[in-house]
């Protein structure tokens, strides 16, 4: 199995897909009816109209621009939906070189293994069925990953460059970019030190790390100019800020950073439950039991009891996540959540199996320094947002799912958990087409379920 051949039939299969989005949905749905006209007002030129409903910066719109100017000779409209769709679709297929290349940057494997890699993260669930639409989340993603594998090839200001672009198509992602230009330091360090290695301790490893920054000698310099383009776009992140008054544009009503600590809870649960295949190898529940000692039962008593508090005092129920019944976590919460008031604490032992589960599955081959990071990086994107969307789980998915440990994955558990997308796609695509319904307020305008 080439990366080629999985490549023709993975662009195959997803443009039958937008084809059929296409023909049974040709106008723009949910999020679509923000993102589509206000790209048709930048294919006309517009550049001033702005809808204060959107949040995010104007990058995809802008992306869309280049094949738009090329394509208005050859016919009326440029910027149909469907064309709009179709550019979103393509950035999906650089995508998946993005991936691949990453995956052979970090894991160094047979071409067999990284094709099968490339292929199961490509079919994510919730990314996938969003490249047929005309979302930035394809392409938030693209840039933020193309900065990381420009990083691993030490093209620092390339890197740079693409989480600038990245900054375009949603501000939460400078966080990554930070994470990103963070890790790439360490590396460095890694290598002129020899010293915060994957056997080390968290403890261990920030003590020797603070030891080797107060000798302030060649290294440590050389160490700064290498973080000088992450940190020049955390520098133009923070005057955006000032300048716009906060970090949403438009709608900031609905948009209020609060404190929503489950949604870590929620995060680790998702990775592990969407990757089960690749995961549970490699920290099965059997394995867990096997490792409770008195001292990491008492721990992880406490640790349940945390969890039991902030559920208790920092759950959010978000208007949004309660009022529109098109969104699958509309029925999660409905159905399981809200059904009684225990069932939010019942699942506080899942939670810290998945937990356990994720840090198990990336300490051979991460060091703690760096889990903390993503750790941090993580909870500052998630833990802002009132709103309990999977969406916003993607990109760090991708941080854990493309560092998990190498040695210890099989080709057949990555083809299985390429499989268990497939499965899940085919479901939740085949719904959105078939099975559309109406809501009485609204007669006569089909309603859609996604995710």
């Amino acid at each position: 199995m080439t990366v080629i051949s999985v490549f023709v039939l993975y662009a195959s299969i997803s443009y039958g897909v937008l084809h059929r989005v296409n023909a049974e949905v040709p106008s723009p749905y949910m999020d679509e009816v923000f993102h589509i006209p206000q790209a048709q007002h930048y294919c006309r030129g517009q550049f001033g109209v702005w809808d204060p409903k959107l949040t995010t910066p104007p990058g995809l719109y802008l992306i869309s621009m280049v094949p738009a100017s090329v394509l208005s000779m050859l016919g009326p409209n440029p910027c149909s939906p469907e064309f709009l769709r179709t550019t979103n679709w393509a950035l999906s297929l650089l995508l998946f070189w993005t991936i691949h290349g990453l995956v052979r940057q970090l894991r160094p494997s047979q071409s067999t293994m990284a094709a099968a890699t490339t292929l199961s993260l490509s079919l994510l669930p919730v990314s996938f069925f969003l490249h047929h639409m005309y979302y930035t989340d394809t392409a938030s993603l693209l840039f933020v990953l193309l900065s990381h594998s420009l990083s691993l090839s030490h093209r620092h200001l390339a890197a740079g460059i693409a989480g600038f672009v990245s900054l375009w198509l949603r501000q939460t992602n400078v966080i990554w970019i930070v994470f990103i230009g963070a890790s790439a330091a360490l590396r460095e360090i890694q290598q002129r030190a020899n010293i915060v290695r994957p056997t080390d301790s968290l403890l261990s490893s920030i003590g020797q790390l603070c030891k080797w920054a107060a000798r302030m000698d060649r290294d440590v310099v050389r160490v700064a100019q290498l973080l000088s383009p992450y940190l020049l776009v955390a520098a133009c992140f923070v005057a955006f800020v000032h300048v716009n008054k906060g970090i949403v544009l438009g709608d900031k009503s609905n948009h209020e950073p609060v404190l929503h600590i489950p949604q870590i809870l929620y995060f680790c649960s998702y990775v592990v439950g969407v990757s089960a295949p690749t995961v549970l190898p490699l920290a099965s529940p059997k394995w867990l039991v096997r490792q409770l000692t008195v001292p990491k039962l008492v721990f992880s008593l406490v640790l349940g009891m945390a969890m039991a508090i902030c559920i208790q005092r920092y759950t959010i129920e978000h208007p949004f996540l309660l009022s529109d019944n098109r969104h699958y976590p509309f029925y999660i919460w409905k159905n399981i959540f809200r059904r009684h008031w225990a069932f939010r604490y019942a699942f506080i032992p899942l939670y810290i199996y998945a937990m356990a589960a994720l840090n198990r599955s990336l300490c051979k081959d991460t060091t703690a320094l760096w889990r903390l990071g993503l750790a941090l990086c993580t909870a500052a994107v998630l833990v802002p947002s009132p709103l309990l969307e999977f969406r916003y789980f993607t990109v760090p998915y991708f941080f854990v799912r493309l560092h998990i440990s190498s040695s210890r994955s099989t080709t057949r558990a990555v083809l299985l958990e390429a499989l268990w997308f497939s499965a899940i796609n085919a479901a939740t695509i085949w719904v959105f087409i078939n099975r559309p319904f109406a809501w009485e307020s609204e007669p006569g305008q089909l309603q859609r379920f996604m995710w």
